[in-house]
C-alpha cells in the first residue's frame, strides 16, 4: 500500500495544471495515427448522466480491396484501468491492435471512459469539484458504455458491433450486460483479454496490500481530498520516460516494479517501447474504481458498491449488502484470453467466471507466460491473440453477410 499511496501523491504533487495535461495530451492518439498516413477522427460522445467523452475512430480503408463484397461491422475496443484509447495505438504498425485491425479493412473506434485524459469533462460539473469523480467503474458499464455503442451504431448504421475489453475493458461490459440485457442484441461477439471480474485469488502483492488495508486508504484519501488518482501530467510523464527508459539499471528497476503489480512476463516489454508507453500511462482514475476493485478482492464476490454502511446499501439497492453482478443475463458469442503470468486475473478467478456465463458461448484461450498488460504490448500478440479475434470477426461477417444475401432471394 504505501507504494501505491507514494506514486499516487507524487503524481498529484507534481501534476501539472489541467489545461497542461489537456494541450499535451489530447491529440495524442490521432497523432500516432495519422504517424501511419491513416484518418483520424474524434467524436464526442455525451452519456445519460451528463459525461462528455472523446471517442476516436480511425475509419476503413477506402481501398478497392476492403470495399467491395462484406459490409464488416465494426470494432470498439475498450481500455483498462489507468488506460485510454491509447493503449491500443502505442505498439505501432504490425503490433498494435487497433491498427492490426484497420489494416484488415476494419472501422475501429477508440472510446475514453470518463475521468481519463480525454474525457475530462461534463455538461454541468468541473473536475476540480468532488462531485465530479464520484463513479467507479459501475458507472462507466452502466453510462459511457452504452452511449459509446449507440453512438457507434448510429454512425456507421449497423445493427451490431465487435467489441474488445482489456482488463477494466471487460469488467464494463460485463456490467452493461447483467445490468442491461437487451445490449446483448447489439453485439456481434466480444473477445476478453485479461477478464477482471472475481479477483478472490489475485496475486499481485501491492494490491492485495491495498485492499487488505482499504478502510486506511479511504481515511488517507479524505484527508488529503483526493478523488482523482494517477492523472497524467507533463512532469508525471517526462519523470517516468527518463526514468524508465534513460540507463539499463533503471529499465531494470522499473520492469520489475511494474511487474510486482501485473505479473512478471516471458515478454518483458521492449525497452524502445516503453517511453512510447509512458507518454499516456496513466491516464487517471477516480478514487471509487481503486476502491470497488479492493472490494472485490476482499469480498471474492463480482459485487456493486459496497457503501460500507447498511443504511446506505439498503437506501441505494434495497438490501443491506450489495447485490451482485447477474451474468445470466450475459448471452454473447465469447473470447476469453487469460496469462498464465497475470498476476490480477488468475486462472482459479477467470475459470469462476467461464463457470458464471453459462448463457453465452465461451471458448477460453490460455495464453503461455502473458502477463497483464502482454495483451496490449507484447510482440507475440498480434499472432497468438490478435489473429483469432479478427479471424472470428470475419467468420461471423462472411455469415451474416451471406445469411442476408440469401434472405434477399427468398
Amino acid at each position: 500500500m504505501k507504494l501505491c499511496v507514494i506514486f499516487m501523491l507524487i503524481s498529484w504533487q507534481l501534476g501539472g495544471s489541467l489545461g497542461q495535461r489537456q494541450r499535451l495530451r489530447l491529440d495524442s492518439v490521432c497523432q500516432m495515427v495519422q504517424r501511419q498516413r491513416l484518418e483520424c477522427q474524434v467524436h464526442r460522445v455525451e452519456t445519460a448522466d451528463g459525461y462528455l467523452l472523446n471517442v476516436h475512430r480511425i475509419p476503413a480503408p477506402r481501398n478497392q480491396s476492403c470495399t467491395r463484397g462484406i459490409r464488416l461491422r465494426p470494432f470498439v475496443l475498450m481500455h483498462g484501468l489507468l488506460g485510454s484509447a491509447a493503449d491500443f495505438v502505442t505498439a505501432g504498425p504490425g503490433r498494435a491492435l487497433a491498427l492490426e485491425l484497420h489494416r484488415r479493412c476494419f472501422d475501429v473506434w477508440l472510446p475514453n471512459a470518463r475521468g481519463t485524459t480525454h474525457s475530462r469533462r461534463h455538461r454541468t460539473l468541473r473536475t476540480s469539484e468532488a462531485r465530479f469523480w464520484q463513479f467507479s467503474w459501475h458507472e462507466i458499464g452502466l453510462y459511457d458504455l452504452p452511449a459509446i455503442v449507440d453512438h457507434v451504431l448510429a454512425v456507421t448504421r449497423h445493427r451490431q458491433l465487435h467489441y474488445v475489453g482489456h482488463s477494466q475493458g471487460t469488467t464494463v461490459l460485463l456490467v452493461l450486460l447483467s445490468q442491461r440485457p437487451e445490449y446483448n442484441a447489439r453485439f456481434a461477439n466480444a473477445a476478453l483479454m485479461a477478464p477482471v471480474a472475481f479477483l478472490q485469488h489475485l496475486s499481485s502483492p501491492p494490491l492485495r496490500l491495498l485492499a487488505s488495508d482499504s478502510s486506511g486508504a479511504t481515511l488517507l484519501l479524505n484527508k488529503l481530498g483526493l478523488n482523482e488518482l494517477l492523472p497524467a501530467t507533463a512532469l508525471t510523464q517526462v519523470g517516468g520516460q527518463f526514468f524508465c527508459s534513460a540507463t539499463l539499471p533503471t529499465y531494470t528497476l522499473c520492469t520489475l516494479f511494474t511487474s510486482l503489480y501485473v505479473g512478471f512476463s516471458d515478454y518483458p516489454v521492449d525497452r524502445s517501447l516503453l517511453p512510447r508507453i509512458l507518454e499516456t500511462i496513466p491516464a487517471g482514475i477516480s478514487r471509487g474504481q481503486l476502491l470497488h476493485f479492493g472490494q472485490l478482492i476482499n469480498s471474492g464476490k463480482f459485487q456493486q458498491y459496497d457503501y460500507r454502511s447498511p443504511q446506505l446499501n439498503m437506501r441505494r439497492y434495497g438490501q443491506p449488502t450489495p447485490p451482485s453482478y447477474q451474468l445470466r443475463n450475459v448471452r454473447l458469442q465469447l473470447q476469453i484470453f487469460h496469462g498464465t503470468r497475470d498476476a490480477l486475473s488468475s486462472q482459479a478467478d477467470v475459470l469462476r467466471l467461464v463457470n458464471e456465463l453459462r448463457q453465452s458461448r465461451t471458448r477460453l484461450y490460455q495464453v503461455p507466460g502473458y502477463n497483464h498488460i502482454d495483451f496490449l504490448f507484447a510482440v507475440t500478440a498480434p499472432r497468438m491473440v490478435y489473429e483469432r479475434i479478427i479471424q472470428q470477426a470475419w467468420q461471423l461477417d462472411v455469415a451474416a453477410a451471406a445469411a442476408g444475401l440469401q434472405a434477399s432471394w427468398s
